[in-house]
Formats: structure tokens, sequence, C-alpha cells
């Protein structure tokens, strides 16, 4: 079927088009041979070729330039109905070219034939009724619904034919654009995800390799900051770093079999858990940090992304307490509350640690890139939370998450 459609004559016509033509050509001279045309005294019936040959040339330009193809096709109707004939097939391959103007030609050009058709047919009726009244009076009404029967049949439902294919033809282009949009929005929905799951996982990789290696760096440090050498304190320091590495590296293969399965929070519902946080105070105070923690163990049950993004909150404000705290302490408190505004409850973390710079922490330098304090907005975000940090007027380098519940 793609030989049927390829360019032909410059690009004028396709095949089929040619193969139309000439199918018609075929039965037009088919026709012209039995004698299906009206003899004209005075005219010989060889001139009936002409317009015949004009209309089914006209086919050849259906379906790439029908406006010319129905101009063309007028003139040799026009000179078929009042100079040599009529016949027959001129006016029946008319129909057609109507009918590919009104499928392929443009909406003016299609509407504004329809509309000429239209009004040539009530002209054409009243005409005839005018000029040969006696002829059709005496045929009766019967003799006018047959005049406007043919016009019909010729020339009005090839045009309605057309009109019916066309608006098939919108819907069905119409159905396709939305297809693509469809398709283009799905793209877009999987980028977000792919998005979003690396956001989670960047912080899920900050959270779990800052929090360690941060208390390897502070305990190597301190080991090599030694000025006489204590095997009893080295000791303790390469306890406190192997634990660590341990620690690390399983939460890090924690995280690589959930990748595998496929399951986005499976290891921090079997793994994160507020009350574990003892064992991160643990760690902190093994590597020099004061901490105290309150509130805890009254948490009680939490929805499993509430108590991940808790624990992953407590740990985070550890490593930044391990690394920025003047003196090393921190305090951490946990309560459960009830918000009167939507009548809800919501699990309330406040870490408070001392500092010794009034700057921001989110700043570069000494005071890191701002990549935890990212992380932890954008976790208390993802559910609904309320997160602040900052100094406050003591002195004190304040966070303050609100995690809804129910979320």
């Amino acid at each position: 079927m793609e030989f049927l459609d390829r360019d032909i004559l410059g690009g004028f016509s396709r095949m089929g088009s040619l193969l139309w033509a000439a199918a018609n050509t075929a039965v037009g001279l088919l026709l012209w041979a039995l004698g299906a045309f009206v003899d004209r005294p005075g005219v010989h019936r060889l001139w009936l070729l002409v317009p015949l040959l004009f209309v089914c040339a006209a086919l050849l330009l259906r379906r790439t330039r029908p406006g010319v193809g129905l101009t063309i096709g007028t003139i040799g109707l026009a000179l078929d109905l009042v100079v040599v004939g009529p016949s027959v097939w001129p006016v029946a391959v008319y129909g057609d070219l109507l009918y590919a103007v009104t499928v392929w030609g443009g909406s003016r050009l299609a509407y504004g034939v329809v509309a000429a058709v239209g009004a040539l047919g009530v002209l054409g009726v009243g005409g005839a009724v005018l000029v040969w009244p006696e002829e059709l009076l005496a045929e009766g009404l019967l003799g006018v619904l047959s005049l406007v029967g043919l016009y019909v049949l010729v020339f009005v439902t090839p045009m309605t034919s057309g009109l019916s294919v066309r608006a098939h033809r919108a819907r069905a282009e119409l159905e396709r654009q939305r297809a693509v949009q469809v398709t283009r929005m799905a793209e877009l929905d999987r980028a977000n995800a792919i998005a979003a799951e690396r956001a989670r996982m960047a912080r899920e990789l900050h959270d779990v390799v800052a929090n360690h290696l941060s208390a390897v760096a502070l305990q190597s440090t301190a080991a090599l900051a030694l000025r006489e050498f204590d095997p009893e304190r080295v000791r303790g320091v390469l306890r406190t770093v192997r634990d660590n590495s341990v620690r690390g590296l399983a939460e890090m293969r924690r995280m690589i079999e959930v990748l595998r399965a496929g399951e986005q929070y499976e290891a921090e519902r079997v793994a994160l858990c507020l009350r574990d946080v003892g064992q991160l105070a643990a760690t902190a105070r093994d590597a020099g940090l004061d901490v105290v923690l309150s509130g805890v163990e009254e948490a009680g049950e939490l929805p499993a992304r509430v108590d991940a993004a808790a624990y992953r909150t407590v740990q985070e404000c550890m490593t930044n307490a391990l690394r920025y705290a003047s003196p090393p302490r921190l305090r951490v408190t946990v309560r459960r509350t009830a918000d009167a505004e939507d009548a809800g409850e919501w699990l309330v973390i406040e870490a408070e640690n001392p500092v010794a710079e009034p700057a921001e922490p989110s700043r570069t330098g000494a005071w890191g890139s701002g990549t935890g304090l990212a992380g932890m907005r954008e976790r208390t975000v993802l559910l609904g939370g309320r997160f602040r940090a900052g100094l406050n007027g003591d002195g004190q380098w304040r966070v303050r998450v609100e995690l809804p519940i129910e979320s």
C-alpha cells in the first residue's frame, strides 16, 4: 500500500489518484461507447470525450490539490452540461471531486463548497420550476421531487459522506494528540519520580555516611593529637572507629538490598526506629559528645515513615553537634502533642547545642554545606510537617521538627 502513496508528477498527485483517474476514464469511455449520454443536435459524439477527460484528469489532484481539482472538474462539467452533453459519467465523477474537497480540502474550502452547492441547488430547482413550469406541472409533485432527489444524490450525498469522514478524522487526530500528551505526561511523571528517588537516596546516603564518618574522623583526630602514646585510650578510639564503620557498612548493605529488591521503604521499616536512637547517642558519647535524650520512650508507636524521619532527624542533629558544638553538648527532646488547628497529633523533636561562632551553619566553609539541614527540611516537608532551624538568643543552635503522626 505504500506504493500507492508514492509521489509522482513532481509531488502534485499520488499513485493512488493516478490509478483512480485511469479507472474512471476507462468506465467513462465504456459508457460513452454504449451511448450513455444525451445526443445534442449538431454536436459530434467525439466532443463528449473532452469534458470526460477534463473531469477525470481532475481526479489526479483529488488528494493533494482538491481545490484545483474541483475547479478543473467544474469546467469539464459545465462543458458537458451546457455545450456538448450532458452525459452520465462526468456527473458521477464530479460527485467524487466534491467528496475529495470535503475530506482533504481546507476547512474554509470544504465548508465554502458545501454552502455553494446548497445555494446552487436551491437556485437550480427554483430556476427549473420557472423555466420549465409546464413540464414539471405535467409530471406533478413527483417530477419536482425527482429533480431534487437527483441533485441530492449526485452532489449533496458525496459531500455529506465527506464531512462525516472529515469529522471522524478530526476526532482521530484529537485522540492521537491526546495520546501523545499522555505519553509526555507519563515521561514527565517518570522523570519526576526518578528525581524524587535520587533526592531520597541522597538524603539517606548523607545521613548514613555523615554520622558514622564524623565520629570516625573525630576519634581519629583525637588519637593523632595525643602527645604520649596511651594504649588504653588508643584501643578505645579504635573500638569506636570499628563500631561506627561496622554500623555504617550495615546500613549501607541494607540500603543496597532494598534497591535490589525494588522496595523503597523496607529498610526504613525494618531498621530505622526512633527508639533505637539510644545506640546513636552511645556512639556519639564515645566520640566525645555529651548527649541528653528525653521523651524518646514516651513517644510510643509511630507510623513507619514518621518513625524513620524522626530517627534521621535525631541522627543528623547528633552529626552536626559532633562537628560544630562548642562545648560538645546536645540535648534532644521528643514529645507527642495535639494541634488545636487541625485536631491532629504531632511528633515534636527539638535539639539544642551551643555553638562557638554566631554564623549560619548552612553557609559553606567551617560550618559545612548545609546538606544535612536541607535533607531534614525535605524529609519534613514530604511528610507535611514543619521545620525550623537557627540560632536563638542565648547562643544555642536550635532545630525544631514537627511531624504529623497520621501521615
